[in-house]
Protein backbone atom coordinates (compact mmCIF):
# COMPACT_ATOMS: atom_id res chain seq x y z
CA UNK A 1 0.00 0.00 0.00
CA UNK A 2 1.35 3.43 -0.97
CA UNK A 3 1.27 5.87 1.93
CA UNK A 4 1.05 9.60 1.33
CA UNK A 5 4.25 11.11 2.76
CA UNK A 6 2.40 14.30 3.56
CA UNK A 7 3.74 17.83 3.32
CA UNK A 8 7.22 18.79 4.56
CA UNK A 9 7.40 19.07 8.35
CA UNK A 10 8.22 22.79 8.22
CA UNK A 11 5.13 23.60 6.19
CA UNK A 12 2.96 21.46 8.46
CA UNK A 13 4.33 23.21 11.57
CA UNK A 14 3.77 26.65 10.04
CA UNK A 15 0.20 25.79 9.16
CA UNK A 16 -0.45 24.34 12.60
CA UNK A 17 0.95 27.56 14.10
CA UNK A 18 -1.34 29.71 11.96
CA UNK A 19 -4.36 27.80 13.24
CA UNK A 20 -3.46 28.78 16.81
CA UNK A 21 -2.21 32.31 16.07
CA UNK A 22 -4.40 33.81 18.82
CA UNK A 23 -2.57 31.79 21.49
CA UNK A 24 0.78 33.62 21.22
CA UNK A 25 0.78 35.21 24.69
CA UNK A 26 -0.01 31.95 26.44
CA UNK A 27 2.71 30.23 24.41
CA UNK A 28 5.23 32.90 25.44
CA UNK A 29 4.29 32.54 29.11
CA UNK A 30 4.62 28.75 29.05
CA UNK A 31 7.98 29.04 27.26
CA UNK A 32 9.33 31.47 29.89
CA UNK A 33 8.20 29.13 32.70
CA UNK A 34 9.84 26.18 30.96
CA UNK A 35 13.10 28.10 30.50
CA UNK A 36 13.13 29.09 34.18
CA UNK A 37 12.54 25.47 35.24
CA UNK A 38 15.29 24.22 32.92
CA UNK A 39 17.85 26.81 34.01
CA UNK A 40 17.12 26.09 37.69
CA UNK A 41 17.74 22.41 37.07
CA UNK A 42 20.96 23.02 35.14
CA UNK A 43 22.42 25.16 37.93
CA UNK A 44 22.00 22.31 40.41
CA UNK A 45 25.23 20.43 39.53
CA UNK A 46 27.18 23.73 39.84
CA UNK A 47 25.94 24.05 43.43
CA UNK A 48 26.86 20.41 44.08
CA UNK A 49 30.37 20.91 42.63
CA UNK A 50 30.87 23.94 44.87
CA UNK A 51 29.67 22.00 47.90
CA UNK A 52 32.06 19.13 47.20
CA UNK A 53 35.17 21.05 46.14
CA UNK A 54 34.92 24.10 48.38
CA UNK A 55 33.03 22.52 51.24
CA UNK A 56 33.46 18.76 51.74
CA UNK A 57 37.02 18.57 50.36
CA UNK A 58 38.33 21.29 52.72
CA UNK A 59 35.93 20.73 55.64
CA UNK A 60 34.15 24.11 55.26
CA UNK A 61 30.70 23.62 56.82
CA UNK A 62 29.53 27.11 55.92
CA UNK A 63 30.12 26.48 52.22
CA UNK A 64 28.31 23.17 52.52
CA UNK A 65 25.27 24.89 54.09
CA UNK A 66 25.26 27.69 51.48
CA UNK A 67 25.56 25.17 48.65
CA UNK A 68 22.72 23.11 50.15
CA UNK A 69 20.54 26.22 50.54
CA UNK A 70 21.20 27.29 46.95
CA UNK A 71 20.42 23.78 45.72
CA UNK A 72 17.16 23.79 47.70
CA UNK A 73 16.11 27.16 46.26
CA UNK A 74 16.88 25.90 42.78
CA UNK A 75 14.84 22.75 43.42
CA UNK A 76 11.82 24.72 44.67
CA UNK A 77 12.10 27.16 41.75
CA UNK A 78 12.25 24.25 39.32
CA UNK A 79 9.17 22.63 40.90
CA UNK A 80 6.92 25.69 40.70
CA UNK A 81 8.14 26.79 37.28
CA UNK A 82 7.65 23.27 35.92
CA UNK A 83 4.18 23.15 37.44
CA UNK A 84 3.23 26.45 35.81
CA UNK A 85 4.69 25.31 32.48
CA UNK A 86 2.85 21.97 32.64
CA UNK A 87 -0.50 23.66 33.25
CA UNK A 88 0.11 26.37 30.65
CA UNK A 89 1.03 23.85 27.95
CA UNK A 90 -2.01 21.70 28.84
CA UNK A 91 -4.24 24.78 28.57
CA UNK A 92 -2.67 25.68 25.24
CA UNK A 93 -3.12 22.15 23.93
CA UNK A 94 -6.77 21.89 24.93
CA UNK A 95 -7.55 25.33 23.55
CA UNK A 96 -5.82 24.46 20.29
CA UNK A 97 -7.74 21.18 20.04
CA UNK A 98 -10.99 23.01 20.69
CA UNK A 99 -10.24 25.29 17.74
CA UNK A 100 -9.19 22.35 15.56
CA UNK A 101 -12.27 20.23 16.36
CA UNK A 102 -14.61 23.15 15.70
CA UNK A 103 -12.84 24.02 12.45
CA UNK A 104 -12.97 20.43 11.15
CA UNK A 105 -16.59 19.86 12.12
CA UNK A 106 -17.66 23.20 10.65
CA UNK A 107 -15.90 22.29 7.40
CA UNK A 108 -17.55 18.87 7.32
CA UNK A 109 -20.94 20.53 7.57
CA UNK A 110 -20.10 22.65 4.50
CA UNK A 111 -18.90 19.82 2.28
CA UNK A 112 -21.21 18.73 -0.52
CA UNK A 113 -23.22 15.56 -0.98
CA UNK A 114 -20.77 14.29 -3.62
CA UNK A 115 -18.02 14.27 -0.98
CA UNK A 116 -20.15 12.18 1.38
CA UNK A 117 -21.07 9.89 -1.47
CA UNK A 118 -17.42 8.96 -2.08
CA UNK A 119 -16.12 9.07 1.52
CA UNK A 120 -16.81 6.36 4.08
CA UNK A 121 -18.40 7.56 7.30
CA UNK A 122 -15.96 5.44 9.33
CA UNK A 123 -13.00 7.35 7.85
CA UNK A 124 -14.57 10.66 8.87
CA UNK A 125 -15.25 9.30 12.35
CA UNK A 126 -11.58 8.29 12.51
CA UNK A 127 -10.55 11.86 11.61
CA UNK A 128 -12.66 13.31 14.43
CA UNK A 129 -11.72 10.67 17.04
CA UNK A 130 -8.42 8.87 16.55
CA UNK A 131 -6.64 11.66 14.71
CA UNK A 132 -7.82 14.32 17.16
CA UNK A 133 -6.83 12.01 20.04
CA UNK A 134 -3.33 11.62 18.55
CA UNK A 135 -2.93 15.38 18.49
CA UNK A 136 -4.39 15.55 22.00
CA UNK A 137 -1.91 13.00 23.37
CA UNK A 138 0.98 15.04 22.04
CA UNK A 139 -0.53 18.35 23.23
CA UNK A 140 -1.12 17.08 26.77
CA UNK A 141 2.08 15.09 27.30
CA UNK A 142 4.48 15.26 24.38
CA UNK A 143 4.65 19.04 23.99
CA UNK A 144 5.93 19.63 27.53
CA UNK A 145 8.43 16.79 27.16
CA UNK A 146 9.58 18.11 23.80
CA UNK A 147 10.17 21.72 24.93
CA UNK A 148 11.69 20.78 28.28
CA UNK A 149 14.09 18.23 26.88
CA UNK A 150 15.20 20.33 23.92
CA UNK A 151 16.06 23.16 26.33
CA UNK A 152 17.72 20.69 28.71
CA UNK A 153 19.80 19.19 25.91
CA UNK A 154 21.02 22.60 24.76
CA UNK A 155 21.65 23.75 28.32
CA UNK A 156 23.55 20.61 29.31
CA UNK A 157 25.73 20.90 26.21
CA UNK A 158 26.63 24.48 27.07
CA UNK A 159 27.16 23.64 30.77
CA UNK A 160 29.47 20.70 30.00
CA UNK A 161 31.53 22.85 27.64
CA UNK A 162 31.85 25.51 30.33
CA UNK A 163 32.72 23.01 33.10
CA UNK A 164 35.33 21.08 31.10
CA UNK A 165 35.63 21.52 27.33
CA UNK A 166 37.96 18.55 26.89
CA UNK A 167 35.70 15.86 28.35
CA UNK A 168 32.64 17.56 26.86
CA UNK A 169 34.24 17.38 23.41
CA UNK A 170 35.03 13.67 23.85
CA UNK A 171 31.41 12.93 24.83
CA UNK A 172 30.01 15.05 22.03
CA UNK A 173 31.78 12.83 19.48
CA UNK A 174 29.07 10.28 20.24
CA UNK A 175 26.48 12.79 19.04
CA UNK A 176 27.51 12.33 15.42
CA UNK A 177 26.58 8.65 15.60
CA UNK A 178 23.45 9.43 17.59
CA UNK A 179 22.28 12.00 15.03
CA UNK A 180 22.81 9.50 12.22
CA UNK A 181 20.79 6.86 14.07
CA UNK A 182 18.05 9.38 14.80
CA UNK A 183 17.86 10.44 11.15
CA UNK A 184 17.43 6.84 9.98
CA UNK A 185 14.84 6.24 12.70
CA UNK A 186 12.91 9.36 11.73
CA UNK A 187 12.75 8.38 8.06
CA UNK A 188 11.59 4.85 8.78
CA UNK A 189 9.25 5.64 11.66
CA UNK A 190 7.67 8.57 9.81
CA UNK A 191 6.44 6.28 7.02
CA UNK A 192 5.36 3.67 9.54
CA UNK A 193 3.23 6.07 11.58
CA UNK A 194 1.56 7.51 8.50
CA UNK A 195 0.66 3.97 7.46
CA UNK A 196 -0.82 3.34 10.91
CA UNK A 197 -3.08 6.39 10.50
CA UNK A 198 -4.22 5.13 7.10
CA UNK A 199 -4.96 1.64 8.37
CA UNK A 200 -6.90 2.68 11.45
CA UNK A 201 -9.27 4.62 9.21
CA UNK A 202 -9.88 1.43 7.19
CA UNK A 203 -10.45 -0.56 10.39
CA UNK A 204 -13.07 1.90 11.63
CA UNK A 205 -14.79 2.08 8.25
CA UNK A 206 -15.02 -1.73 8.01
CA UNK A 207 -16.17 -1.97 11.61
CA UNK A 208 -18.91 0.59 11.11
CA UNK A 209 -20.07 -1.04 7.89
CA UNK A 210 -20.28 -4.45 9.55
CA UNK A 211 -22.20 -3.18 12.58
CA UNK A 212 -24.57 -1.05 10.49
CA UNK A 213 -25.32 -3.96 8.16
CA UNK A 214 -25.41 -6.68 10.82
CA UNK A 215 -29.05 -7.52 10.02
CA UNK A 216 -28.18 -8.20 6.41
CA UNK A 217 -25.10 -10.18 7.45
CA UNK A 218 -27.15 -12.41 9.73
CA UNK A 219 -30.05 -12.68 7.28
CA UNK A 220 -27.72 -14.24 4.72
CA UNK A 221 -25.57 -16.05 7.32
CA UNK A 222 -22.44 -14.26 6.13
CA UNK A 223 -20.96 -13.79 9.59
CA UNK A 224 -17.82 -15.78 8.78
CA UNK A 225 -17.18 -13.93 5.51
CA UNK A 226 -17.76 -10.55 7.13
CA UNK A 227 -15.42 -11.46 9.97
CA UNK A 228 -12.86 -12.57 7.36
CA UNK A 229 -13.07 -9.22 5.57
CA UNK A 230 -12.54 -7.43 8.86
CA UNK A 231 -9.72 -9.83 9.71
CA UNK A 232 -7.90 -8.91 6.49
CA UNK A 233 -8.10 -5.19 7.27
CA UNK A 234 -7.15 -5.89 10.87
CA UNK A 235 -4.10 -7.84 9.68
CA UNK A 236 -2.95 -4.84 7.64
CA UNK A 237 -3.35 -2.66 10.71
CA UNK A 238 -1.32 -5.17 12.74
CA UNK A 239 1.50 -5.12 10.18
CA UNK A 240 1.52 -1.32 10.17
CA UNK A 241 1.90 -1.26 13.95
CA UNK A 242 4.61 -3.92 13.81
CA UNK A 243 6.59 -1.70 11.42
CA UNK A 244 6.63 0.99 14.11
CA UNK A 245 7.57 -1.61 16.73
CA UNK A 246 10.54 -2.76 14.64
CA UNK A 247 11.79 0.79 14.36
CA UNK A 248 11.54 1.31 18.11
CA UNK A 249 13.14 -2.09 18.83
CA UNK A 250 16.47 -1.20 17.23
CA UNK A 251 16.63 2.52 17.96
CA UNK A 252 16.12 2.72 21.73
CA UNK A 253 18.64 -0.02 22.62
CA UNK A 254 21.18 1.78 20.39
CA UNK A 255 20.63 5.04 22.28
CA UNK A 256 20.97 3.21 25.61
CA UNK A 257 24.24 1.65 24.42
CA UNK A 258 25.66 5.06 23.51
CA UNK A 259 24.60 6.36 26.91
CA UNK A 260 26.61 3.68 28.71
CA UNK A 261 29.55 4.36 26.38
CA UNK A 262 29.40 8.02 27.39
CA UNK A 263 29.60 7.07 31.07
CA UNK A 264 32.64 4.95 30.27
CA UNK A 265 34.38 7.82 28.50
CA UNK A 266 33.80 10.27 31.38
CA UNK A 267 34.80 7.73 34.06
CA UNK A 268 37.97 6.70 32.24
CA UNK A 269 39.34 10.06 31.16
CA UNK A 270 37.86 12.04 34.05
CA UNK A 271 39.03 9.51 36.66
CA UNK A 272 42.59 9.59 35.30
CA UNK A 273 42.59 13.39 35.45
CA UNK A 274 41.24 13.44 39.04
CA UNK A 275 44.06 11.07 40.10
CA UNK A 276 46.57 13.27 38.29
CA UNK A 277 45.20 16.34 40.05
CA UNK A 278 44.16 17.95 36.77
CA UNK A 279 40.41 17.77 37.56
CA UNK A 280 38.53 18.21 40.83
CA UNK A 281 36.31 15.45 42.18
CA UNK A 282 33.34 17.84 42.34
CA UNK A 283 33.78 18.66 38.67
CA UNK A 284 33.79 14.94 37.80
CA UNK A 285 30.55 14.43 39.79
CA UNK A 286 28.90 17.40 38.06
CA UNK A 287 29.99 16.07 34.66
CA UNK A 288 28.47 12.66 35.46
CA UNK A 289 25.21 14.36 36.47
CA UNK A 290 25.22 16.41 33.29
CA UNK A 291 26.00 13.33 31.25
CA UNK A 292 22.92 11.58 32.65
CA UNK A 293 20.89 14.67 31.81
CA UNK A 294 22.49 14.76 28.38
CA UNK A 295 21.36 11.31 27.27
CA UNK A 296 18.07 11.25 29.17
CA UNK A 297 16.58 14.11 27.10
CA UNK A 298 17.62 12.28 23.94
CA UNK A 299 15.87 9.13 25.16
CA UNK A 300 12.82 11.19 26.15
CA UNK A 301 12.82 12.94 22.79
CA UNK A 302 13.04 9.61 21.02
CA UNK A 303 10.03 8.40 22.97
CA UNK A 304 8.04 11.59 22.37
CA UNK A 305 8.99 11.31 18.71
CA UNK A 306 6.49 8.47 18.47
CA UNK A 307 3.75 10.80 19.69
CA UNK A 308 5.02 13.61 17.51
CA UNK A 309 5.01 11.43 14.39
CA UNK A 310 1.51 10.17 15.17
CA UNK A 311 0.29 13.71 15.81
CA UNK A 312 2.01 14.96 12.65
CA UNK A 313 0.39 12.24 10.55
CA UNK A 314 -2.97 13.01 12.15
CA UNK A 315 -2.60 16.76 11.53
CA UNK A 316 -1.67 16.05 7.93
CA UNK A 317 -4.90 14.10 7.42
CA UNK A 318 -6.99 16.72 9.21
CA UNK A 319 -5.47 19.50 7.10
CA UNK A 320 -6.07 17.49 3.94
CA UNK A 321 -9.70 17.25 4.99
CA UNK A 322 -9.80 21.00 5.63
CA UNK A 323 -8.25 21.53 2.18
CA UNK A 324 -11.07 19.64 0.49
CA UNK A 325 -13.10 22.42 -1.10
CA UNK A 326 -16.90 22.22 -1.11
CA UNK A 327 -18.02 21.54 -4.66
CA UNK A 328 -21.09 23.62 -3.84
CA UNK A 329 -20.46 26.97 -2.17
CA UNK A 330 -21.59 30.58 -2.20
CA UNK A 331 -20.34 32.58 -5.16
CA UNK A 332 -18.41 35.74 -4.41
CA UNK A 333 -21.37 37.83 -5.61
CA UNK A 334 -24.12 35.54 -4.29
CA UNK A 335 -27.39 37.31 -3.51
CA UNK A 336 -29.88 36.70 -0.74
CA UNK A 337 -33.52 36.65 -1.82
CA UNK A 338 -35.82 37.97 0.87
CA UNK A 339 -39.59 37.67 0.98
CA UNK A 340 -41.73 34.84 -0.33
CA UNK A 341 -40.93 33.51 -3.83
CA UNK A 342 -43.51 32.30 -6.34
CA UNK A 343 -41.80 28.93 -6.69
CA UNK A 344 -41.13 28.81 -10.42
CA UNK A 345 -38.47 26.20 -11.27
CA UNK A 346 -36.79 25.94 -14.66
CA UNK A 347 -34.11 23.49 -15.78
CA UNK A 348 -32.29 24.52 -18.96
CA UNK A 349 -30.10 21.91 -20.65
CA UNK A 350 -29.08 20.40 -17.30
CA UNK A 351 -26.50 17.61 -17.30
CA UNK A 352 -24.70 16.10 -14.32
CA UNK A 353 -22.42 13.19 -13.48
CA UNK A 354 -20.86 11.99 -10.25
CA UNK A 355 -17.77 10.91 -12.17
CA UNK A 356 -16.11 12.85 -15.00
CA UNK A 357 -17.45 11.75 -18.38
CA UNK A 358 -20.23 9.60 -16.88
CA UNK A 359 -23.52 11.52 -16.92
CA UNK A 360 -26.48 10.35 -14.82
CA UNK A 361 -28.66 13.31 -15.85
CA UNK A 362 -28.32 14.46 -19.46
CA UNK A 363 -29.66 17.52 -21.26
CA UNK A 364 -32.85 17.97 -19.24
CA UNK A 365 -35.18 20.87 -20.03
CA UNK A 366 -38.12 21.26 -17.68
CA UNK A 367 -40.46 24.07 -16.67
CA UNK A 368 -42.37 23.79 -13.38
CA UNK A 369 -44.98 26.48 -12.81
CA UNK A 370 -45.48 28.10 -9.40
CA UNK A 371 -47.70 25.90 -7.22
CA UNK A 372 -47.46 22.94 -9.61
CA UNK A 373 -47.04 19.40 -8.33
CA UNK A 374 -44.61 17.31 -10.38
CA UNK A 375 -43.98 13.59 -9.93
CA UNK A 376 -40.65 12.22 -11.17
CA UNK A 377 -40.87 8.51 -12.00
CA UNK A 378 -38.61 5.89 -13.52
CA UNK A 379 -36.75 2.70 -12.82
CA UNK A 380 -34.00 2.54 -10.22
CA UNK A 381 -30.97 4.46 -11.48
CA UNK A 382 -32.98 6.53 -13.95
CA UNK A 383 -31.78 9.77 -12.33
CA UNK A 384 -34.92 10.75 -10.37
CA UNK A 385 -33.24 11.59 -7.07
CA UNK A 386 -30.28 13.26 -8.77
CA UNK A 387 -32.55 15.55 -10.77
CA UNK A 388 -34.47 16.54 -7.63
CA UNK A 389 -31.26 17.22 -5.70
CA UNK A 390 -30.00 19.47 -8.47
CA UNK A 391 -33.05 21.64 -7.82
CA UNK A 392 -31.94 21.85 -4.17
CA UNK A 393 -28.36 22.57 -5.25
CA UNK A 394 -26.96 19.59 -3.42
CA UNK A 395 -24.90 19.37 -6.62
CA UNK A 396 -24.14 21.84 -9.39
CA UNK A 397 -24.82 20.77 -12.98
CA UNK A 398 -21.81 20.28 -15.21
CA UNK A 399 -23.83 21.83 -18.04
CA UNK A 400 -26.92 24.00 -18.09
CA UNK A 401 -28.53 25.80 -15.19
CA UNK A 402 -31.34 25.58 -12.66
CA UNK A 403 -33.47 28.70 -12.20
CA UNK A 404 -35.58 29.60 -9.18
CA UNK A 405 -37.98 32.42 -9.94
CA UNK A 406 -35.68 33.41 -12.79
CA UNK A 407 -32.50 33.39 -10.70
CA UNK A 408 -29.71 30.92 -11.43
CA UNK A 409 -29.63 28.94 -8.20
CA UNK A 410 -25.83 29.19 -8.20
CA UNK A 411 -26.15 32.96 -7.85
CA UNK A 412 -28.10 32.61 -4.58
CA UNK A 413 -26.59 32.14 -1.15
CA UNK A 414 -26.97 28.65 0.26
CA UNK A 415 -28.90 30.12 3.17
CA UNK A 416 -31.32 31.79 0.78
CA UNK A 417 -31.82 28.54 -1.14
CA UNK A 418 -32.52 26.73 2.14
CA UNK A 419 -35.30 29.18 2.99
CA UNK A 420 -37.03 28.85 -0.36
CA UNK A 421 -36.44 25.22 -1.41
CA UNK A 422 -36.22 22.31 1.04
CA UNK A 423 -36.09 18.53 1.04
CA UNK A 424 -38.37 16.22 2.99
CA UNK A 425 -36.65 12.81 2.92
CA UNK A 426 -38.34 9.45 3.02
CA UNK A 427 -37.47 9.10 6.71
CA UNK A 428 -37.93 12.08 9.00
CA UNK A 429 -34.59 12.67 10.69
CA UNK A 430 -34.61 14.16 14.18
CA UNK A 431 -31.59 15.37 16.13
CA UNK A 432 -30.91 14.45 19.72
CA UNK A 433 -32.52 17.17 21.83
CA UNK A 434 -36.01 18.44 22.59
CA UNK A 435 -39.05 18.51 20.35
CA UNK A 436 -38.80 22.31 20.39
CA UNK A 437 -35.23 22.14 19.10
CA UNK A 438 -36.25 19.91 16.20
CA UNK A 439 -39.34 21.84 15.20
CA UNK A 440 -37.40 25.09 15.16
CA UNK A 441 -34.23 23.63 13.66
CA UNK A 442 -34.33 25.81 10.53
CA UNK A 443 -35.73 28.80 12.44
CA UNK A 444 -34.03 28.81 15.86
CA UNK A 445 -35.70 32.07 16.84
CA UNK A 446 -39.26 30.84 16.34
CA UNK A 447 -41.57 31.48 19.28
CA UNK A 448 -43.57 28.80 21.05
CA UNK A 449 -46.73 30.34 19.59
CA UNK A 450 -45.37 29.79 16.07
CA UNK A 451 -44.40 26.21 16.94
CA UNK A 452 -47.88 25.45 18.26
CA UNK A 453 -49.37 27.05 15.14
CA UNK A 454 -47.53 24.73 12.75
CA UNK A 455 -48.28 21.75 14.99
CA UNK A 456 -51.98 22.60 14.75
CA UNK A 457 -51.76 23.05 10.97
CA UNK A 458 -50.12 19.64 10.57
CA UNK A 459 -52.56 18.10 13.05
CA UNK A 460 -50.15 17.02 15.79
CA UNK A 461 -50.89 19.67 18.43
CA UNK A 462 -53.11 17.35 20.51
CA UNK A 463 -50.48 14.62 20.35
CA UNK A 464 -47.72 17.04 21.42
CA UNK A 465 -49.86 18.28 24.34
CA UNK A 466 -50.32 14.66 25.46
CA UNK A 467 -46.56 14.22 25.86
CA UNK A 468 -45.31 14.58 29.47
CA UNK A 469 -42.98 17.49 28.68
CA UNK A 470 -44.81 18.75 25.58
CA UNK A 471 -42.35 20.83 23.52
CA UNK A 472 -39.58 20.04 26.00
CA UNK A 473 -39.89 16.30 25.37
CA UNK A 474 -36.53 14.71 24.56
CA UNK A 475 -36.67 12.94 21.21
CA UNK A 476 -33.48 10.89 21.86
CA UNK A 477 -30.91 9.96 19.23
CA UNK A 478 -32.35 10.00 15.69
CA UNK A 479 -35.80 10.51 17.21
CA UNK A 480 -35.81 7.00 18.69
CA UNK A 481 -38.54 7.93 21.19
CA UNK A 482 -41.11 8.25 18.40
CA UNK A 483 -42.46 6.02 15.66
CA UNK A 484 -41.56 6.49 11.98
CA UNK A 485 -44.89 8.21 11.33
CA UNK A 486 -44.50 10.57 14.28
CA UNK A 487 -41.00 11.49 13.15
CA UNK A 488 -42.29 12.21 9.67
CA UNK A 489 -45.09 14.43 11.01
CA UNK A 490 -42.56 16.39 13.07
CA UNK A 491 -40.42 16.78 9.94
CA UNK A 492 -43.42 18.13 8.03
CA UNK A 493 -44.19 20.62 10.81
CA UNK A 494 -40.54 21.70 10.74
CA UNK A 495 -40.77 22.29 6.99
CA UNK A 496 -44.01 24.25 7.32
CA UNK A 497 -42.36 26.56 9.86
CA UNK A 498 -39.76 27.49 7.22
CA UNK A 499 -42.58 28.34 4.78
CA UNK A 500 -40.66 27.47 1.58
CA UNK A 501 -41.84 28.12 -1.97
CA UNK A 502 -40.50 24.79 -3.30
CA UNK A 503 -40.62 21.39 -1.63
CA UNK A 504 -38.78 18.29 -2.87
CA UNK A 505 -40.47 15.23 -1.46
CA UNK A 506 -38.91 11.76 -1.46
CA UNK A 507 -42.12 9.73 -1.16
CA UNK A 508 -42.60 10.58 2.52
CA UNK A 509 -45.33 7.94 3.04
CA UNK A 510 -43.68 4.99 1.30
CA UNK A 511 -42.70 3.11 4.47
CA UNK A 512 -45.72 3.76 6.70
CA UNK A 513 -48.68 1.64 7.73
CA UNK A 514 -52.07 2.63 6.20
CA UNK A 515 -53.42 4.49 9.27
CA UNK A 516 -50.25 6.50 9.79
CA UNK A 517 -49.98 7.08 6.05
CA UNK A 518 -53.43 8.68 6.07
CA UNK A 519 -52.35 11.09 8.83
CA UNK A 520 -49.19 11.99 6.97
CA UNK A 521 -51.11 12.46 3.71
CA UNK A 522 -53.44 14.95 5.41
CA UNK A 523 -50.46 16.80 6.81
CA UNK A 524 -48.80 16.81 3.39
CA UNK A 525 -51.91 18.30 1.83
CA UNK A 526 -51.61 21.22 4.26
CA UNK A 527 -47.89 21.60 3.67
CA UNK A 528 -48.05 21.46 -0.13
CA UNK A 529 -50.99 23.81 -0.53
CA UNK A 530 -49.93 26.78 -2.66
CA UNK A 531 -46.36 25.51 -2.98
CA UNK A 532 -44.39 24.01 -5.84
CA UNK A 533 -43.83 20.31 -5.15
CA UNK A 534 -41.37 17.93 -6.81
CA UNK A 535 -42.16 14.39 -5.72
CA UNK A 536 -39.73 11.50 -6.25
CA UNK A 537 -42.48 8.96 -6.82
CA UNK A 538 -42.20 5.26 -6.14
CA UNK A 539 -45.91 4.44 -6.23
CA UNK A 540 -48.84 4.85 -8.57
CA UNK A 541 -50.82 6.97 -6.11
CA UNK A 542 -48.16 9.69 -6.07
CA UNK A 543 -48.14 9.88 -9.86
CA UNK A 544 -51.93 10.04 -10.04
CA UNK A 545 -52.07 12.99 -7.63
CA UNK A 546 -49.48 15.04 -9.52
CA UNK A 547 -50.40 17.78 -11.99
CA UNK A 548 -47.79 16.41 -14.35
CA UNK A 549 -45.52 13.39 -14.46
CA UNK A 550 -41.89 13.42 -15.60
CA UNK A 551 -40.66 9.98 -16.65
CA UNK A 552 -36.91 9.47 -16.75
CA UNK A 553 -34.74 6.74 -18.22
CA UNK A 554 -30.93 6.67 -18.26
CA UNK A 555 -30.79 10.29 -17.12
CA UNK A 556 -33.10 11.66 -19.83
CA UNK A 557 -36.72 12.79 -19.76
CA UNK A 558 -38.55 10.37 -22.05
CA UNK A 559 -42.14 11.36 -21.24
CA UNK A 560 -43.87 14.43 -19.82
CA UNK A 561 -47.55 15.09 -19.21
CA UNK A 562 -50.43 14.34 -16.88
CA UNK A 563 -50.91 10.82 -15.60
CA UNK A 564 -53.87 10.23 -17.92
CA UNK A 565 -52.03 11.62 -20.94
CA UNK A 566 -49.02 9.41 -20.38
CA UNK A 567 -51.09 6.29 -19.74
CA UNK A 568 -52.65 6.81 -23.17
CA UNK A 569 -49.65 8.13 -25.09
CA UNK A 570 -46.44 6.70 -23.55
CA UNK A 571 -45.66 3.01 -23.81
CA UNK A 572 -42.82 3.11 -21.25
CA UNK A 573 -45.04 4.87 -18.73
CA UNK A 574 -47.89 2.49 -19.45
CA UNK A 575 -45.62 -0.47 -18.72
CA UNK A 576 -44.48 1.17 -15.46
CA UNK A 577 -48.09 1.74 -14.40
CA UNK A 578 -48.94 -1.89 -15.09
CA UNK A 579 -45.99 -2.97 -12.98
CA UNK A 580 -47.23 -0.70 -10.17
CA UNK A 581 -50.74 -2.08 -10.48
CA UNK A 582 -49.44 -5.63 -10.17
CA UNK A 583 -47.64 -4.57 -6.99
CA UNK A 584 -44.18 -5.46 -8.25
CA UNK A 585 -43.09 -1.93 -7.42
CA UNK A 586 -44.64 0.25 -4.75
Amino acid sequence: MTVDPGPPSGRLIRRAARLGKGLGRALLGSTVATVVATVARLLGPIAIRTGIDDGIAVGDRTTIMVATAVFTVLLVTQYFAQRIAQYAVAWLGERYLKILRSRVFSHLMRLDMAFYGRTKAGVLVSRMTNDIESVQDFAEEGAVTLVTNVLTLLGVTIAMLLVDPTIAGQVLLLIVLLVALSWVFQRFAGRAYREVREQIGRVLATLQEGITGVRVVQAFTREREQAGAFGSVNEDYFEANMNTARAVAWYFPAVAFLRIAGYGIVMYFGGRRVIAGDLSFGTLVSLLLYLDWFFQPIINLSQVYNQMQSASAALNKLFRLLDTPPAVDDAADAVDLSGRLDGEVVLEGVSFGYEPGLLVVEDVDLYIAPGERIAIVGETGAGKSTLARLVLRFYDPVEGRVLLDGHDIRSLTLESRARHAILIPQEGFLFNGTLRDNLGYARPGASDAELWEVCAAIGIDDWVRSLPERLDTLVRERGGRFSAGERQLIALARALLVDPAVIVLDEATANLDPETEARVERALATLLEGRTAIVIAHRLRSAERADRVVMMDAGRVIALGSHEELVRGSDPYGRLVRVWERGILR
